[in-house]
């Protein structure tokens, strides 16, 4: 039953971290210089609606007009390019993909659909695999510790997706493209209102028949690894009066990946099968003038259901896997205008249950209870931001985080910003209770954290450059060993850094750069943490024409291990691509893109194989 009855109110990184600001400060010409562009409206970092100027948080926000210059073909491709962020797959298109932001797991990452939280309990840390790019508006990528604004799974970050929504008028929207490995992706969406009602309608299809994953492995499958993805989406808002809004909104897809067998010796891979669902209803009122409310429920479902033709371990066909997970959350949150500032106060449940019950060894099931008080305000050249939340969670008891930041505008042109804040993240009823394999373990305990980080930012005249520092200790960080494969909690982990970022134009040329120093390490043992490249950096080119625009991209990933004893070493690699637009009409516009041009062969995830070079070209309606 869902109530809220229960509520209850190192020496080497100062060295990295100066070098690291010379170069991104001091690397910069400013000529002939385009106008500043209006900055846009952040939510993820405050839960409340700011300018990106007026952030103290390491944000990074990707517009639709980005996601399409950018020409990624999932999700997990457009975050393996920001700064921060690393991924590793174990395959192909809609395979487990773990994403680490500064460090951290999977897991331990928020993930956010239209404020509704996806996570679950797979390997993945959440269902983002399965969405389509076609059904996005905007991404908000908060680097940094943020369990006291959005709870037990923020320890590392949060990634919150927009949907696209309706708006005034009626409008028609398509697209259809090919690729490499008969790649085939299409979607169509119709949306429009009037001054009353705003209504959205989204259809799309993703299928590829993929590669071999397990390609030149002896004694496993050499055949290509397909996916099915069909999604349905449909929202519609009503506005009875100005700051009112109440809207409903459902999300479907469903498909089917196929996996090479882990011990097989035929051409027939395994199969997952996938059904994810998503729905939610809101209410937004302005009060007062100066109090606002907002009331969300929603509830998520992941089904997933492996089958095995490996005729080593089981008859052809034999289910070996299902696992579900069922969210639910609730949240009332009330934003007040004060004399100085804004207050934010906001109560929350969440409940996460998972199946079938027979492969745990007692009943998977965990709820959350949560307040949370914040203020942040403006007074000169100072900004402050403090929060502070009590969570209740049913297998742990009270746990209290705070978060405290503050900012200056030291000119015209250079800021300061510095932050520290607590944060714990509870195991999943997965990691608990599962008898699969064995690896579970009924002994985790939570991940406690405290992050503290610096950065300088410059901005001028389109330009902006900036150098962060943080140094996050994690004590009883979940990880798995690679012995026995049971989840078990690291003593002490430390996840230290520095990211240097630079965006800006010159005339028609648009230029992006990125560099990451990341120390994620076991304290007790000196052993550096699997799948995490101590160097990460991305440089891309664009150049812009009133038909549309070309663009260069290099990345470039370090060394790592895939396990968290430092060993079965990866090495690095780079990656060069090419993305381009053309428009055809003011409605019609043609989008390619080309993918490790170098045709580089390289690993994210031990014995697990990667694309080679591949193309893809589309077709985009657009009405205007």
């Amino acid at each position: 039953m869902f109530s809220l009855n229960s509520v209850r109110v190192a020496p080497g990184a100062r060295s990295a971290l100066a070098v690291a600001c010379g170069v991104a400060l001091s690397a910069f010409h400013v000529g002939a210089q385009a106008e500043d562009a209006v900055a846009p409206v952040v939510v993820t970092a405050t839960r409340q609606a700011v300018g990106v100027t007026e952030l103290l948080s390491d944000v990074t926000v990707i517009d639709q007009a980005q996601i399409q210059r950018n020409g990624a073909g999932s999700i997990a491709d457009l975050l393996a390019r920001q700064p921060g962020m690393q991924i590793a797959s174990n395959g192909g298109p809609g395979t487990v993909s773990s994403f680490y932001i500064r460090g951290a797991n999977s897991e331990q990452t928020k993930v956010l659909v239209d404020g509704l939280p996806i996570n679950s309990i797979d390997a993945s840390g959440s269902p983002l695999r399965f969405i389509s790019l076609s059904d996005v508006e905007r991404i908000e990528i908060l680097r940094g510790p943020a369990a006291t604004l959005y709870g037990a799974d923020a320890l590392g970050g949060v990634i919150q997706i927009f949907t696209k929504r309706g708006q005034k008028g009626v409008k028609a929207e398509g697209f259809v493209g090919l690729g490499t490995n008969d790649t085939v992706k299409s979607s169509v969406r119709l949306s429009g209102g009037n001054e009353l009602w705003r209504f959205s309608l989204q259809s799309s299809h993703d299928a590829s028949d993929g590669f071999s994953v397990m390609r030149g492995a002896s004694l496993r499958d050499a055949d290509r690894d397909g996916y099915r993805n069909t999604g349905t989406a449909a929202s519609l808002s009503f506005l009875p009066a100005d700051g009112h809004e109440v809207g409903l909104s459902y999300r479907r897809n469903k498909g089917k990946v196929e996996l090479d067998s882990w011990m097989g010796n035929g051409d027939y891979d395994d199969r997952s099968y996938f059904e994810t669902d998503q729905w939610q209803v809101f209410a937004k009122n302005r009060i007062l003038n100066g109090w606002r409310s907002t009331v969300q429920y929603g509830e998520t479902s992941d089904d997933q259901t492996s089958y095995s033709w490996d005729s080593w371990l089981t008859p052809p066909g034999e289910v070996v896997d299902v696992l579900t997970t069922r969210n639910k959350h609730l949240s009332w949150q009330n934003d007040v205008t004060l004399p100085l500032g804004t207050a934010l106060f906001a109560v929350e449940r969440n409940e996460q249950k998972a199946g079938p019950a027979d492969n745990f060894v007692q009943k998977p099931a965990i709820s959350n209870n949560a307040l949370l008080g914040g203020w942040s305000a403006h007074a000169g050249g100072h900004s402050w931001q403090l929060n502070a939340r009590l969570d209740d969670h049913s297998q742990f008891g009270e746990q209290s985080t705070y978060g405290l930041a503050y900012g200056y505008q030291l000119s015209e042109a250079w800021r300061v910003r510095m932050s520290t804040g607590t944060s714990f993240k509870a195991p999943t009823p997965y990691q608990l209770y599962t008898s699969y394999y064995g690896v579970g373990n009924i002994d985790l305990q939570p991940g406690e954290a405290r992050n503290r980080e610096v950065a300088v930012v410059w901005e001028r005249h389109g330009h902006t450059a900036s150098a962060t520092y943080y140094l996050n200790k994690v004590h009883n960080l979940i990880g798995g060993d690679p012995v026995t494969w049971q989840y078990i909690n690291v003593n002490r982990a430390r996840l230290e850094g520095v990211t240097l970022a630079y965006s800006g134009q010159v005339d028609a040329w648009h230029f992006n750069a990125s560099y990451d120093w990341l120390n994620a390490v076991n304290e007790k043992t000196g052993d550096r943490l699997g799948r995490r490249a101590r160097h990460k950096a991305l440089l891309a080119v664009q150049r812009n024409w009133d038909a549309g625009h070309l663009g260069l991209e290099w990345v470039s990933v370090g060394k790592r291990f895939d396990t968290n004893s430092e060993t079965q070493e990866m090495g690095g690699y780079g990656l060069l691509n090419l993305t381009g637009r053309y428009v055809v009409t003011p409605t019609l516009a043609v989008e390619a893109r080309l993918d490790n041009l170098l045709d580089k062969r390289y690993e994210t995830a031990k014995g697990f194989g990667t694309p080679r070079m591949g193309a893809f070209v589309g077709l985009r309606y657009t009405p205007r």
